[in-house]
């Protein structure tokens, strides 16, 4: 018999689309920022073809910063797959499920650990994604800055440019967009193959929350057999 479980709440789930969303619309309006692969015919000040790039631009920054802010949020407020120890593989039976997992990626076991949140490996990723999400924003908002001369833009993100250099901040500005694009490819096969291997519901869970598992708590189960297996103290 199989139970339903909430594994990612709205706020979590939003802030998943958002990101989406936004990120998408940064990759595209920001490649064309570098190199404009569209003309519009007429006068160039009629159409202000790059004038609306640069503005989707912008708004699209400022919705994915305000986003992760609420998700940094969630992490001190949701529930127990939202938090920053799901994120994170810190403790014995994260840490064991960790290699596990990388184990199975690697092609050294059959047995795909069974998690219903994140899996250790696939919330480090997700980690570190964040973080890049933010030193990307940081470089956007330095670049943004830089037709200021004074002001809070320039006070509070002007410094990285004669730190770093206009051009070492564009370069690594356009590099982490590859990055993010080659994380979009791999994120989607893992969540495919999530699909296809647990048949818990994980690509329907992203629009609806919900999970399905075997037996009712058997992520707490597994977690105590493996806290107990290492001899520590069984999480509550």
């Amino acid at each position: 018999m199989q139970k339903r479980v909430l594994v990612w709440e709205a706020p979590v789930r939003l802030f998943h689309w958002v990101a989406v969303i936004s990120m998408f619309s940064l990759a595209v309006t920001g490649y064309y920022i570098g190199f404009p692969f569209l003309t519009a015919s007429g006068e160039a000040s009629s159409s202000y073809l790059m004038g609306w790039m640069r503005a989707v631009h912008f708004v699209a920054a400022f919705v994915l910063g305000i986003a992760c802010l609420i998700r940094l949020y969630w992490f001190f407020t949701g529930n127990e797959y939202a938090r920053f120890r799901d994120w994170i593989p810190v403790g014995g039976v994260r840490r064991s499920l960790f290699w596990r997992q990388v184990k199975y990626y690697l092609f050294l076991t059959r047995k795909r650990p069974e998690v219903l949140g994140h899996n250790p490996v696939a919330g480090l990723s997700y980690l570190i994604v964040l973080l890049l999400i933010l030193g990307q924003g940081l470089i956007g908002f330095a670049l943004y800055a830089e037709a200021y001369q004074d002001g809070f833009w320039r006070s509070a993100f002007g410094w990285l440019l004669p730190l770093f250099g206009n051009q070492n901040l564009r370069l690594t500005h356009h590099l982490l967009m590859w990055v993010f694009a080659a994380f979009l490819i791999v994120h989607l096969y893992m969540s495919v193959l999530a699909e296809i291997e647990e048949r818990n519901g994980t690509l329907t869970s992203m629009f609806g929350g919900y999970k399905t598992e075997e037996q009712p708590d058997a992520y707490r189960d597994l977690a105590y057999r493996e806290a107990a297996a290492v001899g520590e103290k069984p999480e509550d």
